[in-house]
């Protein structure tokens, strides 16, 4: 007989402790949410003790910067004191007048200036600046009767003096006691030269840069009260750098300025100005290289026009007779448009 198939054994148990059950997760969870309740509740009332507030969201802001502020309210004004009554058989005095009340705001301009005090009276009208020029007289210390007139003029003008001329130490000490501005007229050489003589005391091409400086000093110490410099011709000397470098270094040294009369456009004596810093100044008009009334008062008006223009000018005459009578008779009108000023006002430091 086949065996039939028996079902599994079972394992005997063990003799030990019994397992417990598992308990449920609920209860703990419902702990957990209970402390965290406790726990907000708690921080909701310490911020609530410390005044915290929720901003609000940013829909809801509003920009103070854009806000427009309400209108103030105008105040009322105060009511004006009562007279005091005055006693029986005495008349009262008179009381002052009510101060004018405070404008509102939103009043019109009218009403604002209506308001305010009156104010100072107007001042004379502030006369306007003339424009100032600078009258240089050429070659003065020959023609000593001339140079006088020219120098009792009624106006500042200036007066360049040539070296070693019979005259030079009068006229300039007339023109110094007089308040005018005395320069050294230097002779230096023309393009023409020798068919045109300079005169003496010229500063030459052809001399040494010991013998340019010697003479240069002879010069100096020839003219007293000389407070500047022009020159005397010199289209070829003025257009010589080197040259003009040498004059320049002595000036410096002795404080003086420089005009230049121009009489070269190729001049270098406005670079050397700025190379030693010496104030300098040029020509603007000739007046009477034509010793003619006519063609003189023409270029007076020349200078006027420029004057207007720029606001000053420098223009250059010589001793003529003509010169004279036109300035005489020319000068109280000129005076009236123009301030008349000694040539270093106009002389100035090139940058």
């Amino acid at each position: 007989m086949a065996p039939t198939p028996s079902s599994p054994r079972r394992r005997p148990r063990r003799p030990g402790p019994r397992r417990r059950a598992k308990a449920p997760a609920w209860p703990r969870r419902l702990a957990w949410f209970g402390v965290f309740l406790l726990t907000t509740a708690a921080l909701l009332w310490g911020l609530h003790r410390l005044g915290y507030r929720p901003e609000a969201p940013p829909a809801a802001r509003t920009d103070r910067s854009t806000a427009k502020p309400a209108p103030p309210r105008a105040a009322a004004p105060p009511a004006a004191p009562r007279p005091a009554e005055a006693p029986p058989g005495r008349t009262p005095p008179p009381s002052a007048p009510a101060p004018a009340p405070a404008p509102s705001p939103g009043a019109a301009p009218a009403e604002l200036h209506a308001a305010l005090p009156p104010g100072p009276p107007p001042g004379p009208p502030v006369p306007r600046a003339r424009p100032r020029v600078a009258l240089i007289i050429d070659d003065i210390g020959y023609d000593r009767s001339l140079a006088e007139k020219l120098i009792a003029l009624d106006a500042p003008l200036t007066f360049a003096v040539l070296p070693h001329s019979p005259h030079r130490k009068a006229l300039a000490r007339l023109a110094d006691e007089r308040g005018r501005e005395v320069l050294l007229h230097l002779p230096m050489e023309p393009r023409e030269y020798p068919a045109v003589d300079p005169g003496p005391g010229a500063l030459l091409a052809a001399m040494t840069p010991d013998e340019l400086l010697q003479e240069l000093e002879r010069d100096l110490q020839a003219v007293p009260f000389a407070r500047g410099v022009n020159n005397h011709m010199g289209s070829r000397l003025t257009a010589d750098a080197d040259r003009m470098n040498q004059v320049f270094s002595v000036l410096k040294r002795r404080g003086l300025f420089f005009v230049d009369s121009r009489t070269s456009e190729e001049s270098a004596c406005r670079s050397a100005a700025r190379l030693f810093q010496v104030p300098f100044a040029q020509r603007d008009v000739f007046l009477d290289h034509r010793p003619e009334p006519e063609f003189i008062r023409r270029q007076l008006s020349a200078l006027v026009r420029l004057a207007r223009s720029r606001g000053e000018a420098i223009g250059i005459a010589h001793p003529h007779p003509a010169t004279y009578a036109v300035l005489r008779e020319e000068m109280p009108r000129l005076k009236e448009e123009l301030e008349f000023v000694p040539a270093s006002r106009l002389a100035r430091l090139i940058e």
